[in-house]
Order: C-alpha cells, then sequence, then structure tokens
C-alpha cells in the first residue's frame, strides 16, 4: 500500500490484476507479474496479499513471512483507517478532481476491497482475515514460511531470511498514526496537483477570452470598413 501512496501509477497495473481476479478477466502470469514487481525485492501488504496462491505460483522459490495479529485488532484498526478512508466521501471527491492518479487508486482499493469481503467489510471481514490465514499455511511450502510478529523483532525474521541482524531497533511504521500522516501527505499532494492543473485551466481559458476579445473588435472594424 505504501509503495502506492508514493508512486500512484502503480495503481493501474494492480487494478488490471485485481480485475483478473476477481471480474473474471486474464489471469496474471509470470510475465505480468515481473513487469510489475520485477525491480522489488519484496512485497508487503494490500494488494500483494490478495494474491497469495498467484505469486506463489510464479515464484514457487520465494520466502513467505506472515506477520500474526490478533482479529479483532486487526479488525478494529482497518476500520478506523483504510476502510474509512478509501470509502469517503472526501475519497470520492478526490477522484473526481484527480482521475488519472487518486482517482485510479482509490478505485484500485474498492475493487480489491470488494472482491476479498464480498462488498460488505463490517460482515465479512474478520471472516476473510482467518481465511486468509488458512490459505497461506495451505499453498506456502512449510520451509519457505515463516510466521512472526513484530514484536519477536529481528532475531526469527532475520534468520529465516539468511540476513545479519540489525544494530538498530526493530522499526514502528505501520500504526494508525503513522498511517494517517502518510495519508494526509498524499491528499496534500492530490490538492497540489490538482491546484496546478486548475491554475493551468484558468490561464488557458483566459488567454482564450483575450484573443477571443481581440478577435471580435478586430471583425467589428474589418465590418466597419465594408459598409
Amino acid at each position: 500500500m505504501t509503495s502506492i501512496l508514493q508512486n500512484p501509477k502503480d495503481a493501474y497495473m494492480w487494478h488490471d490484476a485485481l480485475r483478473a481476479k476477481y471480474e473474471n478477466g486474464k489471469p496474471f502470469g509470470r510475465r505480468e507479474w515481473d513487469q510489475l514487481l520485477g525491480h522489488v525485492e519484496a512485497v508487503t501488504d494490500f494488494p500483494a496479499a490478495l494474491f497469495v496462491e498467484e505469486l506463489v505460483q510464479a515464484y514457487p522459490d520465494a520466502k513467505v513471512v506472515l506477520t500474526l495479529r490478533e482479529v479483532d485488532a486487526w479488525y478494529g484498526s482497518m476500520q478506523q483507517t483504510i476502510m474509512k478512508q478509501t470509502y469517503s466521501t472526501l475519497a470520492t471527491v478526490m477522484g473526481w478532481i484527480d482521475p488519472e492518479l487518486f482517482g485510479e487508486g482509490n478505485q484500485m482499493c474498492r475493487t480489491g476491497f470488494d472482491g476479498l469481503f464480498d462488498g460488505d467489510f463490517e460482515k465479512n471481514g474478520k471472516r476473510a482475515f482467518e481465511e486468509h490465514y488458512d490459505l497461506v499455511r495451505r499453498v506456502v511450502p512449510a520451509d519457505n514460511l515463516l510466521e512472526w510478529k513484530p514484536q519477536d523483532g529481528w532475531e526469527p525474521l532475520c534468520k529465516f531470511l539468511g540476513r545479519p541482524v540489525p544494530a538498530t531497533p526493530f522499526p514502528k511504521a505501520n500504526d494508525k498514526e503513522i498511517f494517517q500522516k502518510k495519508s494526509s501527505a498524499v491528499v496534500r499532494s492530490t490538492f497540489a496537483r490538482c491546484g496546478r492543473k486548475l491554475a493551468l485551466y484558468s490561464a488557458g481559458c483566459a488567454t482564450i477570452g483575450v484573443a477571443a476579445t481581440y478577435g471580435f473588435r478586430a471583425w467589428a472594424r474589418f465590418q466597419a470598413l465594408q459598409s
């Protein structure tokens, strides 16, 4: 999700993948996944988490970290952050103002969430949460799977990935407050982009208006000379 907030154009291809999954389109294969993810070493969170089977099939040797959370805490967090903002009136209006970037990203999120939660997060959110854990455990080979909690820290994670343990404290970068700060930055960026578009549009209209005024006056003078 963070990469899409920072690079909204990524939403176009993710949206294609989600439509293929939930709207009977052509499923992504290794070629499409390489095009979308070939420049990265790892994926986390939404929307990648919706493609467990597809990504395991495309990258069968990939290591998978299944982050363990308590369902009620996850549900409350989702309800107060991502779901609330994705379906808000503000998000809808901003999508109208900036359809190419913010609008596409928002529609991508709605397509994914509508598919995952069968159009009703309040009713189906917790069930989808439990089913996701079951799916990961069923699809990912045991040797490639680590079930891990952030409280476990660096050691089991680094051992699983074959990496040295950093000397720095384990980061905390996805809580409610940080998510809201990131979202606010996206909103400010969108309004700034829309403001620039509006300024260019207004300047263009003003130029056309001036040209039309002078054109009309020239035409009127020409008509006067002809009479």
